[in-house]
């Protein structure tokens, strides 16, 4: 892969990131005491700090899920720039998903000691209360583990 499209790589993870900021700050500035409901029964937006991981495990840790989260970004992009030729279009795309989750989430624990949670489908389903950040990080490592398995499928054909 040539400098150009590492230079994208980052780039758009650092532009995913601003956005997942922006619609945090937006929750913080808009609605930190109230909901607003975008879909009735469906879908609000509601404020949340979540002082630990997925669903609040572990609340109250957060600085050692800063160094886990740290550790697993940098481990991350390693993997990446020692693999980086294996990577195509698709799996570029997943990666920026995941990197960017990553650091956008770490971010809020680093400088708020919490995440910014605000996409709320309780009344539809009962499910914790997530943000931008954690649908990158979910669509991009399915989208990555997809990437695999079909590349690993095609290879597979090739020997047989």
């Amino acid at each position: 892969m040539d400098k150009v499209k590492r230079v994208c790589v980052y780039l758009w993870s650092a532009i995913l990131v601003g956005l997942d900021q922006v619609t945090k700050m937006l929750v913080i500035n808009n609605i930190k005491d109230d909901s607003i409901v975008v879909i009735k029964d469906i879908l609000r937006f509601s404020y949340c700090e979540n002082k630990g991981v997925a669903f609040s495990f572990g609340s109250g840790h957060v600085p050692v899920f800063i160094i886990v989260n740290l550790l697993m970004i940098c481990g991350l992009i390693f993997y990446f720039e020692r693999n980086r030729k294996d990577f195509n279009w698709l799996s570029r795309i997943f990666f920026i998903m995941v990197i960017a989750g990553g650091i956008s989430n770490l971010l809020d624990r680093v400088f708020r000691g919490f995440v910014v949670d605000f996409i709320n489908v309780n009344d539809f389903i009962n499910f914790a209360i997530f943000n931008i950040a954690d649908i990158y990080i979910v669509v991009g490592i399915i989208g990555l583990a997809c990437c695999m398995i079909f590349k690993g499928d095609k290879e597979w054909k090739k020997k047989s």
